[in-house]
């Protein structure tokens, strides 16, 4: 009896194997277009135009019949199509911010497994899209960021020179007649400073981004000395180190703790502040620790660091995290810390090349 469902279970088997054998099939196919337009979209730099305008060779061996799409790029209407705009359409929209996108595909009326995989492809389609523009928003707010904070920067350094003409034409103008001659001394050392503070925010402005931050050498007591004279503080100065290091971040760096220790020096007191600094070699570059006994207890360290904080009324609290994030970006280190006896300690850990003797060594 059972012999003679033999054929009948053949029959069955080759069917069920045929139809697995197409399925498989038609599945590799669908597989190998998602893998084109994935490749198309890499090749294309995830631009999300391009890729409209180029992705139907893929999507058209799918079956499809055409597709259509309207693109508000950013406020300028963008549309195309490609195929033939018949049969049914099945619109979807995508939205990304200043980007809003609506596209239309057209199929023929198919049902079961060849819709499945048809619609399969297009969920791909739709979410490489959608990275794309998400991509694009993520690249424009990277790029406003940036642009925000080199605004602050430069604010930030306009500010100081300001603050500096000020400075300097109160003291002119309180000067007793035939002492000018102190004025003017410490006028030839200042100026030089500022004026270089001043180019560089100049280039900045003219390039529309920060310039390249050659290396030079530096005699890091005589320049340190140099910026505490500019901000009218008196130093001690132990130890010694001529390093080839990045031009526009140490002097920033210097720049910035310098001032802070000058605005956080002791309201009333007459005296010049006096900042204790050592210079020691490590064994890729220097350390220089600040520290000064005519600074507050109660200063909050922890907030030091924090974007637009500020000690003092008229500060814009961006320099010592300028300070920080540009040595950071150069490999160094910034901190800060109150000492046991509650002096204000900072920590620059600068990266560079030792100059010994007139040749450069990297230790």
């Amino acid at each position: 009896m059972i012999e003679h469902i033999y054929p009948y279970l053949i029959l069955v088997g080759s069917t069920i194997g045929a139809v697995l054998f197409y399925l498989w099939r038609l599945a590799r196919r669908i597989s190998r277009l998602n893998l084109a337009l994935i490749r198309l979209n890499e090749q294309l730099d995830f631009d999300t135009l391009a890729f409209l305008r180029t992705a139907w060779a893929p999507l058209s061996h799918a079956g499809l019949q055409g597709f259509s799409w309207k693109l508000d790029w950013f406020g300028i209407p963008v549309e195309g199509h490609d195929g033939q705009q018949n049969g049914q359409g099945l619109t979807r929209k995508l939205q990304a911010e200043e980007m809003e996108l609506a596209v239309t595909f057209y199929q023929k009326s198919r049902q079961g497994e060849q819709r499945y995989f048809n619609e399969s492809l297009i969920e791909t389609f739709l979410l490489l899209l959608r990275t794309d523009m998400l991509i694009k928003t993520g690249a424009t707010h990277a790029a406003l960021a940036q642009m925000a904070k080199l605004n602050l920067f430069l604010q930030h350094d306009i500010k100081n020179i300001a603050q500096f003409i000020q400075l300097t034409a109160d003291q002119l103008q309180a000067t007793p007649v035939g002492s000018e001659e102190q004025v003017l001394k410490y006028l030839r050392t200042a100026t030089p400073l500022i004026r270089d503070r001043a180019d560089r925010i100049v280039r900045t402005l003219q390039g529309g981004q920060p310039q390249n931050n050659p290396l030079r050498p530096y005699r890091l007591q005589d320049e340190i000395e140099q910026l505490c004279h500019l901000h009218r503080l008196d130093c001690e100065i132990q130890g010694s180190a001529d390093i080839l290091a990045p031009e526009h971040t140490l002097d920033s760096v210097l720049d910035n703790i310098l001032k802070n220790y000058n605005d956080f020096s002791q309201p009333g007191n007459s005296a010049r502040p006096l900042l204790l600094i050592e210079i020691a070699k490590n064994g890729e570059g220097v350390d220089i620790t600040f520290e000064s006994q005519h600074t507050p207890p109660d200063i909050p360290v922890e907030r030091l660091f924090e974007p637009f904080w500020s000690s003092t009324p008229d500060g814009l609290g961006i320099g010592l995290y300028q300070a920080k994030q540009l040595l950071e970006m150069q490999g160094g280190k910034l901190g800060v810390q109150q000492t046991h006896n509650r002096l204000l300690q900072f920590r620059v850990s600068l990266p560079g090349e030792i100059i010994n003797g007139g040749h450069m060594y990297k230790k």
